[in-house]
């Protein structure tokens, strides 16, 4: 049986040749690959942002819906608008929903008082 490459010096040349240019042409693929990585970005946050959108409806919505008792000051709205905008970052746009919000009574930290509020809702056997 014939080589089709010969085990020469020759051999060796053509075989280096033919590495050369298939490593240009696996090396492009790899670019390609690369470079559809920001299209999957733009296509998550395509498909991310759709259900925030749904969201931010919903929540319209459902302040319309609900009746106003007392009229609140600009600063007590602001709050308001600040709390909920962090909770909608920190949960990523996933569906929420903030049931009650007041002013603290003690002069404990957030936390330490966040804790005593979800210690005091559980009964201990």
């Amino acid at each position: 049986m014939t080589a089709l490459v010969p085990d020469t010096l020759q051999g060796a040349i053509i075989v280096s040749v033919i590495d050369f240019f298939l490593s240009f042409i696996i090396i492009s693929g790899i670019g390609i690959v690369l470079s559809c990585f920001p299209l999957l970005n733009r296509a998550a946050l395509f498909f991310k942002a759709a259900p925030k959108a749904a969201h931010g409806k919903k929540a319209t919505h459902a302040s319309q819906a609900a009746p106003a008792e007392k009229k609140a000051d600009a600063e007590t709205l602001d709050n308001i608008a600040a709390i909920a905008a962090a909770v909608f970052v920190v949960m990523d746009g996933a569906p929420h929903r903030i049931l009650n919000i007041q002013p603290s009574q003690r002069s404990a930290s957030w936390s330490t008082e966040g804790r005593i509020a979800q210690h005091g809702s559980h009964t201990v056997r």
